[in-house]
């Protein structure tokens, strides 16, 4: 069976928006951002021979970087005069692959970024254990800058971070999540992480609390947004596009905006097409049900509201940034990568 006609035309609209292309905002961090390239090789350097094997695995997967990116453009806009931001930068990538690792063993992922996951590769055992050692390893550099406010953000940060994969895991396969528990995963997997990397910047420029908090504001915001996104291309985008299978989500028993929407507004139509994919072992999403999904999603307005739910945390980010007086250069920057973030398809 082909794609619907109603399926068809969200695709359609979703694939003419702007591929996730950041290269041009980042040029005028591209030296740091090449240091924070050697920091992290240098950082996963080790003597040991099957280290060795799992780094460059994770490494030759590339990445966005967005992350590094947003400590480098907010010490930027900040006014940060050292070097200090490069070290972060890949403290905090760091730290997101780690939780990529893990999460793709938790999820038996078989696909990260258009290659073969870790644990698809090399098994579970190593796996875990080489996140395990990325996580100390950035916990180590942060410690050894002997900044406690930074070592402070850090350590919050995975804190809130496995407590969101906590709360997830506890809702998998279950039909009766609240939009309340699926928005506070989404700020602790996500949105916390984007939220440091932006505060990060303000306190190396040594900003007022004012100033720090409406960074930690933006950061956080910008997060809700790309998540939301994030969440829609599960179901808009192609696994060529993902580099992982579409539906993952659901097929994983996550259920996100656009599916909890529709639970609520058309749960007789909804729930037997959920329960028929949890049903299949393993978990699949069937052509026939794809486009069910997509017709139900479209036909009531489930994929707008969580794009807009987007867009108003985007907004909600530019205003936080506008608060602050920066650099006006990089403040015209950081507000393009938002609108970019908001509008990409994959």
């Amino acid at each position: 069976m082909g794609v619907t006609k109603a399926a068809n035309c969200q695709i359609a609209k979703l694939s003419a928006m702007n591929r996730l292309n950041l290269e041009k905002f980042f040029e005028p961090i591209s030296s740091k951002l090449e240091a924070v390239e050697s920091e992290l090789q240098k950082i996963v350097q080790s003597e040991i021979p099957v280290v060795r094997r799992l780094a460059e695995h994770i490494l030759k997967g590339g990445g966005k970087r967005l992350r590094p990116a947003l400590v480098l453009l907010a010490s930027r806009f900040c006014g940060c005069t050292s070097d200090k931001d490069i070290r972060y930068g890949a403290v905090f990538e760091l730290l997101h692959t780690a939780t990529l690792i893990h999460d793709d063993i938790i999820d038996h992922a078989p696909i990260r970024r258009g290659r073969p996951s870790l644990n698809a590769e090399w098994g579970s055992t190593l796996s875990v254990l080489f996140g395990d050692f990325l996580y100390v390893q950035a916990i180590h550099i942060t410690l050894a800058d002997r900044n406690w406010r930074t070592s402070d953000i850090f350590a919050d940060v995975i804190s809130r971070m496995i407590e969101g994969e906590l709360i997830q895991n506890e809702c998998l396969y279950k039909l009766d999540v609240s939009r309340k528990t699926y928005f506070d995963v989404l700020e602790r997997k996500t949105a916390i992480l984007f939220a440091a990397c932006a505060e990060v910047g303000a306190v190396l420029a040594e900003r007022d609390e004012d100033f720090c908090r409406n960074m930690y504001k933006f950061g956080l915001e910008l997060g809700r947004a790309f998540q939301l996104v994030d969440d829609l291309l599960d179901y808009t985008s192609t696994s060529d596009h993902l580099g992982k299978p579409v539906f993952s989500d659901l097929r994983e028993g996550k259920l996100t905006l656009p599916m909890l929407s529709l639970l609520e507004k058309a749960p007789d139509n909804t729930i037997p097409i959920i329960k028929r994919v949890w049903e299949n072992s393993p978990p699949f999403v069937s052509p026939q049900d794809a486009n069910l999904l997509l017709d139900l999603l479209n036909q009531h307005g489930c994929m707008e509201e969580a794009h807009g739910l987007a867009r108003q945390a985007s907004k909600t980010a530019c205003d936080a940034l506008s608060a602050n007086d920066g650099d006006q250069e990089t403040t015209r920057l950081l507000r393009e990568i938002t609108e970019t973030l908001l509008e990409r398809s994959y």
